[in-house]
């Protein structure tokens, strides 16, 4: 019970919000700084009222606790996750109009970068392009945290695909200032995808030193965390940056080559499509915005 308000102050001062935001609609800011100060414990309802305004789920919070629970919102998320895994993208899309609506997410934060996020991810599967300042406000959010939390991790990972490049850039700084703050234990996954996905993002923008570097980020932790699936498209993208700064050598196309191959091989033809695609549209230069 004492380590509840220190964790709640914690993470309020990580996603810098004032006690006052935290507060609102649920208990007196004079409350929230004793609970804080471990001299005042709220109601189950309150403290989910907290979490809420914190936009931190009961699980996440939980997890810190040593414990297990979950928000009835995460419904919404685990559809969401659910219809894109499955490249249920017209479902997906369905879903985002008539139930997972702009109304339902005003609700939190958490709901409001979700549904952008997969907004975006409709938006781009059937165009094969994106209104970036659509998607702006996700990383608003991301930029004005203090520190980021795993929903902040995950939230990177999954969305800078929807970012103006230069804003990926800083965000790829910051990671790399506040992630001496962080254990990456419980998500590696979702880190190695967040470079994974920089270094795409850099090679579609004609970066390809830097895109390099993300790759060849990505590839390492994949390597040291046994990650074989994103070690293998971290391969890819290494070798496909090497290959735009050193087109004559032919074993930087003959690896891509391999890795596509392991994908077809262990049926994951979406995934091997996928990145010959990409490898198709960096070589003719063609980029996407």
């Amino acid at each position: 019970m004492n380590n509840i308000g220190p964790l709640i102050k914690k993470i309020r001062t990580d996603k810098n919000l004032t006690q006052k935001n935290v507060s609102s609609g649920i208990m007196s800011r004079s409350h929230l700084s004793e609970l804080e100060n471990g001299k005042y414990f709220p109601s189950y309802e309150k403290m989910l009222g907290l979490l809420q305004n914190l936009d931190i789920s009961l699980m996440e919070f939980q997890t810190e606790l040593g414990n297990n629970y979950s928000l009835k919102d995460r419904i919404y998320i685990e559809t969401t996750n659910k219809l894109s895994t499955e490249q249920k993208i017209d479902e997906l899309a369905d879903y985002l109009k008539k139930i997972f609506t702009s109304e339902v997410a005003k609700k939190s934060i958490r709901l409001q970068i979700k549904r952008l996020n997969m907004l975006g991810l409709v938006e781009l599967t059937q165009n094969n392009q994106i209104t970036v300042e659509n998607y702006q406000p996700i990383f608003n959010y991301l930029l004005s945290c203090k520190n980021w939390h795993e929903f902040e991790i995950r939230t990177l990972a999954n969305s800078i695909f929807l970012a103006n490049f230069e804003v990926a850039k800083v965000l790829a700084k910051q990671f790399e200032k506040k992630s001496k703050k962080l254990n990456f234990k419980n998500y590696i996954d979702k880190v190695i995808l967040f470079f994974n996905n920089l270094a795409e993002l850099a090679l579609r923008k004609g970066e390809y030193l830097l895109a390099l570097t993300y790759a060849k980020n990505a590839q390492k932790m994949a390597h040291d965390n046994n990650k074989i699936y994103y070690l293998l498209i971290a391969n890819v993208l290494t070798n496909l940056s090497n290959l735009t700064l050193d087109a004559t050598d032919n074993t930087y196309l003959q690896e891509i080559d391999k890795n596509i191959a392991i994908f077809r091989t262990l049926s994951y033809p979406e995934v091997a499509d996928s990145l010959q695609n990409l490898v198709e549209l960096v070589l003719s230069h063609k980029y996407v915005n």
